[in-house]
């Protein structure tokens, strides 16, 4: 019997897949950017459940738990070091309102999994959940954007946490302001605007070369007699009965 209940714990811990590895892009090709003294900055806010889920385990509940990720990419094209440090980074609101950013463990503590239904089983219950839990939490360290000193020439990326009220779901107003240091202790700010909605799923994007349907060939309506009345498919739907010229 405890045989079975342990593999039951590896197949609860088993459902949660890897995500995939997120794709790489340019800085200047993302929506928000910035640039000061050389320095790049880019900000990639991942709005949409869609987005989350593909990029964390259990990410599918980051938008109801109040979790907003924040991808910042900081490329050094100055002649100096750069520090950063995530603990000075805001988000500010339309009321001018800032909030500081929140650690891996505190975004966990919001989106982790609990116990529920495996309650059911008090033996393996919390055995389950740690174990759906514990992918959860690695994927939030190690994607977060840590303290660092970026050389000329460097680079540094990864995800800052933010905590957004659930009900909140039209961000437009809302900016995030980032502050780097330079080797001389000068500051370099950033503020750049985010907007987007997290209710609203990615879109595909249509194919603006897709050539136009081919049109509707007559058909007779008696195919035994070619002469008869024809029938033509009309483009928007309606059909067509052509009687033969005579």
């Amino acid at each position: 019997m405890a045989g079975c209940l342990w593999l039951l714990v590896l197949f609860a811990a088993g459902c949660s897949t890897a995500p995939a590895v997120l794709p790489t892009q340019p800085i200047q090709a993302q929506q928000f950017h910035g640039r000061r003294g050389g320095v790049l900055v880019g900000v990639d806010p991942y709005f949409t459940v869609e987005r989350t889920r593909a990029a964390f385990r259990g990410g599918e509940r980051f938008p109801e738990s109040g979790v907003l990720p924040v991808q910042l990419t900081v490329e050094n094209g100055s002649r100096v070091e750069i520090t950063l440090d995530p603990r000075d980074f805001r988000v500010v609101r339309p009321n001018s309102r800032e909030e500081g950013p929140i650690s891996a463990q505190d975004a966990f503590s919001l989106v982790r999994t609990q116990i529920r239904y495996w309650a059911l089983l008090p033996i393996v219950g919390s055995s389950v959940t740690a174990a759906r839990n514990e992918p959860i939490l690695k994927d939030l360290e190690s994607r977060e954007l840590r303290e660092s000193t970026i050389p000329s020439g460097g680079a540094a990326t990864g995800f800052v946490y933010f905590r957004i009220p659930e009900n909140e779901k039209n961000l437009a107003g809302t900016r995030v302001m980032i502050v780097l240091k330079t080797a001389s202790g000068q500051d370099l700010t950033f503020e750049i605007p985010i907007e987007g909605r997290r209710d609203i799923p990615v879109a595909s994007t249509p194919a603006e070369s897709a050539a136009p349907p081919a049109p509707s060939k007559p058909v007779p309506l008696d195919p035994k007699v070619p002469s008869s009345p024809t029938r033509i498919e009309g483009a928007g739907g309606g059909v067509i009965i052509r009687s033969p010229s005579r």
